[in-house]
């Protein structure tokens, strides 16, 4: 006696949606007019991340803060340097690198501070040390 087996066969069809198409669904998306489930299923959009991928793709994804975490500050970039950087003169180079030379070592004292408060509040070990253990095989 034989065994049969039944193989069903079923075509995907692959959709393209044209650029136009994908930002009105962001813009719904985006008003919440819809979530990106729904939007999915009323347009018969496939995959899980189609409309986040175009999100991205069109720079307009949501910024994720997670509720607990303030958002992080932006400082803001000269405007000389928005129109180039290249084509600053010596001194207006050396003005605008000094400056994002400060603002960086203020952000490196507040993370130390930050880090040494840690440490003593909490007891935590964050610094690393300076000095790794050496290894077996380099002791001989």
């Amino acid at each position: 006696m034989k065994r049969e087996e039944k193989v069903i066969v079923t075509e995907k069809k692959v959709k393209y949606f044209s650029d136009d198409f994908k930002k009105e669904i962001i813009r719904e998306v985006l008003s919440g007019k819809y979530t990106k489930t729904e939007a999915q299923q009323i347009y018969g959009i496939g995959g899980n991340s189609s409309i986040l991928t175009w999100m991205r793709k069109f720079n307009l994804a949501p910024k994720y803060n997670p509720p607990n975490k303030p958002p992080t500050p932006v400082i803001p970039m000269s405007p000389i340097v928005e129109n180039g950087f290249e084509e600053l003169t010596k001194d207006e180079k050396i003005r605008v690198l000094e400056k994002a030379l400060e603002i960086e070592k203020t952000k490196t004292m507040l993370y130390e501070t930050m880090i040494e408060i840690a440490e003593k509040e909490y007891g935590l070990a964050i610094k690393k040390k300076s000095e790794p253990k050496r290894s077996k095989k380099l002791n001989r």
